[in-house]
């Protein structure tokens, strides 16, 4: 089965849902990770990269989260 990303419109709620948590006294990853963990993706160390720059200049925080 293929691998799929979260699409611009999940990442963009997900980024919604992070800086809402900071405002909720949580960590903006908490919101960000809830979020994504909700449509059925998980945070796969694993993964592929899925950065433009492959990880050059660090990672981008949806970068390993992926649904099989």
């Amino acid at each position: 089965m293929p691998v799929r990303r979260p699409s611009e419109e999940e990442i963009m709620a997900a980024f919604h849902a992070g800086y809402q948590a900071i405002d909720d006294g949580r960590t903006f990853m908490d919101g960000f990770g809830r979020h994504l963990t909700l449509l059925g993706y998980r945070d796969s160390p694993e993964a592929e990269c899925g950065c433009a720059d492959k990880g050059r200049h660090g990672h981008q925080p949806e970068c390993r989260w992926v649904k099989a």
